[in-house]
């Protein structure tokens, strides 16, 4: 009996090793633009903020330490596909994170999709992730053209900007943003007298601007992102559309845009955004964490980025499997409360909806922070703020 007994637990602990040995462990990447137009939205801060939220996670799950890759795509389509190729098909990635550049996204998903692995997107505006192309692997965390576009139109139209003049990257970002716009401004009443496309790279905005002051509209619209808005915005001062009575309105606008244009030259501009570090407890400790690293506070990008993966491995965690089907499962059954996403739901068409928020820029001296250059002039929530699920193009959601 003895030695049936020492048989039996020697098969079990050899079979609970082998058990241990096989269980997958979790293998998070980063994919982003560290070196090009737009790695001072999120870059390196990103990597270093995934790598803070799998320390605060623990730094293991499922009983194995939590793999971490990240890579710089250079903003080339080619360069992200073949990187995210071969994490997906050959590395065992699970769960790649941010994939800045919209276009380089909507390849990315269609990848995601054929291997049934997570896209966990930060970065990218476009919705065709969650819309047209959905395949139920794709997640948009943080925002879309929809939920910040329509707020930025609705905040100038309050205040008698009914004229618009539209300055968009020619991109597949600012072709969706333009149209975005365009849509909003006309169906809350407003017009467009001219929309234009600046190429990526451009440095010298001064004809789309010549455009705008001379066409009359009481608001210009500049949906640009990263080094473009710098110098759009730092030529539009020395235009003097602002001392001549037009307006300038942003789409979108960074923690790092602020740094870079100076509080002179965007004081009093008012845009939408997923999330402001000085908002909350929560949100106000994540800058800290990240000055320490950075030594600047951190963006939206870089908050949605730990945010989602946090509630990522948490699921992980919760499902007891790295499978994708019952990660993203549990996701869609949880509400979701943190530092980044109030009040949140993610959908069955992969878009998470959470409160989005108004601010303005601080003037130069309103803060004693030099960090804090934003102020929450509202709050939009959340099924205000995103376009409703019944108008979702998404094959996975029913009508």
């Amino acid at each position: 009996m003895k030695r049936l007994m020492l048989a039996t637990s020697l098969m079990l602990s050899t079979a609970l090793t082998a058990s241990a040995q096989q269980a997958p462990s979790v293998k998070i990447a980063v994919l982003n633009d560290q070196s090009s137009s737009f790695s001072a939205l999120g870059g390196t801060e990103v990597v270093d903020a995934v790598k803070l939220a799998i320390q605060d996670f623990g730094g293991s799950v499922l009983g194995k330490p939590i793999e971490f890759v990240s890579a710089d795509h250079q903003n080339k389509p080619e360069v992200a596909l073949s990187i995210a190729r071969e994490w997906l098909e050959r590395d065992n990635v699970d769960a790649i994170v941010d994939i800045a550049n919209s276009a380089i996204a909507l390849s990315v998903n269609t990848l995601l999709g054929q291997n049934k692995k997570v896209g966990l997107f930060i970065s990218p505006i476009t919705d065709r992730p969650t819309e047209d192309d959905c395949n139920g692997y794709g997640v948009s965390w943080a925002y879309d053209a929809y939920s910040v576009a329509r707020s930025s139109v609705r905040a100038q139209l309050d205040r008698g900007g009914e004229s618009w003049f539209i300055i968009s990257p020619d991109y597949e970002a600012g072709k969706v943003l333009e149209n975005t716009v365009k849509t909003a401004v006309e169906e809350e009443g407003g017009k467009v007298v001219k929309a234009v496309r600046a190429p990526l790279g451009t440095t010298d905005f001064s004809s789309f601007i010549l455009q705008a002051q001379s066409s009359g509209a009481k608001v210009v619209a500049l949906t640009l992102n990263g080094p473009e808005l710098v110098n759009a915005l730092k030529q539009i001062q020395e235009f003097g559309l602002i001392d001549q009575g037009q307006r300038v309105a942003l789409t979108v606008l960074h923690q790092s845009d602020a740094r870079s244009i100076g509080l002179d030259a965007l004081k009093g501009i008012q845009f939408a955004s997923p999330w402001y570090w000085n908002t909350d407890d929560a949100s106000r400790r994540f800058k800290t964490e990240m000055m320490k690293k950075t030594g600047n506070a951190p963006g939206w990008v870089a908050a949605g980025a730990y945010s989602a993966t946090m509630n990522y491995l948490t699921a992980v965690k919760e499902v007891g499997t790295d499978d994708a089907d019952k990660v993203l499962a549990k996701l869609r059954d949880t509400k979701i409360n943190d530092l980044f996403a109030h009040n949140a739901t993610l959908w069955p068409n992969g878009r998470l909806i959470h409160d989005m928020h108004l601010l303005e820029v601080k003037k130069p001296g309103e803060s004693a922070d030099k960090q804090d250059v934003f102020k929450v002039l509202a709050t939009v929530p959340a099924e205000q703020a995103f376009r409703p699920l019944n108008q979702s193009k998404c094959k996975l959601v029913k009508k």
